[in-house]
């Protein structure tokens, strides 16, 4: 567990890079539309649905580990595309949006046929009894090195893109993603694997993915957190962090800097801190099921408050100007980034008491496969609205004093997806085990 620890340490590094700041803004650098921004959030969520050839191929393996290494190393290595692209064909750059949609997309494909043996084996080492104080310490100190990783790619990114067109700056913060990635690897290699539980001989596949799904509250849960999926993709939250369109907005309407955007990122990595222990520690004492019910109704509430941004930049002491979005939201970053990755915590959770362990790699497939592909829907929503509404509305204003645009749109969308969809579906969950950790 110590050792899993220390890899995802590294792991952490390359996520940064790969959901939170960097990709949106290298996309919105190399002139990509909402609608390639867009399909970029679907592809990576819809890549999801590699699992579940993935978990078919694992289950008939003797172990887990030398497959799951295997393709994972080659999914990290793929991020070696964006960050050579521009110096190996400079005169691609009409063809670079497609690459590396092309690219990325077969990296998530990859990782997720990487991620349900993963899945599937934390649950099989993990004691149930402590798993949500063991995921939420875990999580906890993964958001401190989130914390170290944004700030040092936003610093990398102003630094080595002063000169207008420079892309340098991506080339060194995406080499770097790969080489902490691929470590990750190889440190999680030494981990041990308790022996997989197959699911009964004889049944056919079709036989396999009905099983997880003939329970009410599997298929309860796993739409809950679809929905949830869907919602935080809408305005671009992937893995709990900000990018995509909620960077892009930032930059292009307050003129924020890339240091100045990722404070969001750094804010919700500290709101991870604060809370993701206590929350795993809740989770084991109260149960996952009214955890993720207070965490998804608080959670959109706080995302409201871009409805209070305003174009008029504060003055502080000893830093000058800063666009009053980057600290208001940056403030309630504070309960967002705690409550989106708690429900992460409540998703790994709720997948390891509502999987059995014979056949778990599969059902671990279908949950996750199928959240992906409602989620990408979210993102898909989100690139067609951010290219089909107006930037602004003529002379409609939020209360904080901005022009209203595409993305209040995006955040009302989200508020009702969770509130309207994923709440009542979680609860509406029965299983008795569910309220309280066995």
């Amino acid at each position: 567990m110590r050792r899993n620890i220390a890899a995802g340490a590294l792991g952490t590094v390359w996520l940064v890079a790969v959901y939170g700041l960097p990709l949106p803004l290298f996309m919105q650098a190399i002139h990509a539309s909402g609608f390639q921004l867009g399909l970029m959030g679907a592809v990576r969520q819809a890549a999801m649905f590699a699992q579940l050839p993935s978990a078919f191929f694992v289950e008939r393996l003797p172990w887990r580990k030398p497959f799951w290494a295997t393709v994972a190393i080659t999914h990290r290595s793929l991020w070696l595309v964006p960050a050579f692209l521009p110096l190996l064909w400079p005169a691609g750059q009409a063809h670079w949006v497609v690459v590396l949609i092309v690219a990325l997309g077969l990296s998530d494909c990859l990782g997720n046929a990487a991620t349900a043996p993963w899945l599937s084996w934390m649950a099989d080492l993990l004691p149930a009894g402590r798993a949500g104080r063991f995921w939420g310490g875990r999580q906890r100190f993964l958001s401190g090195v989130v914390l170290l990783a944004a700030l040092s790619y936003g610093r990398i990114l102003d630094d080595a893109n002063r000169r207008p067109g420079s892309l340098l700056g991506f080339t060194v913060v995406f080499a770097l993603a790969a080489a902490f990635g691929i470590g990750d690897i190889l440190v999680h290699i030494g981990v041990t694997e308790p022996p997989q539980l197959r699911s009964a001989p004889g049944q056919s596949p079709w036989r396999r993915l009905l099983v997880p799904l003939r329970s009410r509250d599997f298929r309860r849960v796993t739409l809950a957190m679809g929905a949830w999926t869907a919602a935080l993709a809408l305005p671009g939250y992937f893995n709990g962090m900000p990018g995509f369109f909620n960077v892009v907005y930032l930059h292009q309407a307050f003129g924020a800097t890339y240091s100045e955007a990722s404070c969001l990122i750094l804010f919700s990595a500290l709101g991870a801190i604060l809370w993701s222990h206590l929350i795993g520690h809740r989770i084991d004492i109260f149960g996952v099921r009214r955890v993720a019910m207070s965490l998804a109704t608080v959670g959109p509430l706080f995302t409201l408050g871009w409805f209070f941004a305003s174009p008029a930049p504060l003055m502080l002491p000893l830093v000058g100007r800063v666009p009053q979005p980057v600290l208001l939201m940056s403030a309630s970053s504070l309960i967002i980034g705690g409550c989106y990755a708690g429900m992460q915590l409540c998703q790994y959770r709720f997948t390891q008491a509502l999987t059995p362990g014979g056949g778990r790699t599969v059902a671990m497939a279908v949950h996750w496969s199928t959240t992906g592909v409602i989620g990408s829907l979210g993102a898909l929503a989100g690139g067609w609205i951010k290219d089909h509404l107006p930037a602004t509305w003529g002379h409609w204003t939020v209360p904080g004093g901005a022009a209203f645009s595409y993305f209040h749109v995006l955040i009302l969308l989200q508020v009702l997806l969770a509130w309207g969809i994923a709440l009542p579906l979680l609860a509406s969950v029965q299983r008795p085990r569910l309220e309280a950790a066995p």
